[in-house]
């Protein structure tokens, strides 16, 4: 049976308003909020370059960082990734319109880690894929580490998430303050509710930078503390300190 030419219509008209949207950006989906030491960008069919607070993020651009480096981008939505050191990730999908359900966000990370926090997008229409598994978001504050052999560990720290394994396995809906790994074998819960990147994990410093650049007790990406005696930011880019009395 065809479906009712009405919806068709209306579903067609829907994601004309999302592509006219994006098409009014110029193909900008979000800008760079902090860079720490050394980021880069490569849009589509351009060449690699320097990624600085300002820049815009491009649909379909690779976005990388290199050792001890950081960076922070805010999408149009609203939602923030916050990239960690030696990361990669791609922007393969990101089209937004205020209030429209087609809106959707695909990011796909072959390394590293991140952390994202959902802004307006519709619940679960943002999707991370990492080479394990695809996560849909849904109303979200998350940590995703993929190491060397391409194991996802994922932390939930807000919201929850549906986790598909790549393997064909039972996927599950991962829950606020849990936290999996999901590798060829399937998806194994862990205690572990750290990706072990140091602003992934605890944010950036007052002056955008990371504790591991200011020279804190921890320098390695696997092993890093956690200061809370100054003003710092979040890892969503907002500002945390001591509460005033």
């Amino acid at each position: 049976m065809r479906p009712p030419i009405v919806t068709t219509l209306a579903a067609a008209s829907a994601l004309a308003i999302c592509w006219s949207a994006f098409a009014d950006t110029g193909g900008n989906v979000g800008d760079v909020q902090t860079v720490v030491l050394s980021a880069y960008g490569t849009p589509p069919n351009a060449p690699r370059i320097p990624k600085r607070k300002g820049d815009s993020v491009m649909y379909q651009e690779t976005l990388e960082t290199l050792k001890l480096s950081a960076m922070l981008v805010r999408f149009d939505d609203g939602s923030k990734l916050t990239l960690g050191s030696s990361s990669k990730v791609v922007v393969d999908d990101f089209v937004y319109a205020p209030g429209n359900s087609q809106s959707k966000a695909l990011i796909s990370i072959p390394a590293g880690a991140l952390r994202y926090v959902t802004g307006s997008m519709p619940k679960g229409n943002t999707v991370i894929d990492t080479p394990t598994a695809t996560l849909t978001l849904r109303g979200t504050n998350v940590g995703v580490d993929v190491d060397i052999s391409g194991n996802t560990h994922l932390v939930v720290t807000e919201g929850s998430v549906d986790v598909k394994p790549k393997t064909g396995g039972q996927g599950q809906t991962v829950g606020e303050g849990s936290s999996v790994v999901i590798s060829e074998s399937g998806i194994d819960s862990t205690s572990n509710d750290e990706t072990g990147d140091d602003v992934v994990d605890n944010g950036f410093t007052s002056d955008g930078s990371t504790r591991t650049e200011r020279g804190s007790d921890s320098t390695n990406h696997n092993n890093s503390t956690h200061h809370n005696d100054s003003t710092e930011h979040n890892s969503d880019g907002s500002t945390r300190g001591t509460p005033s009395n």
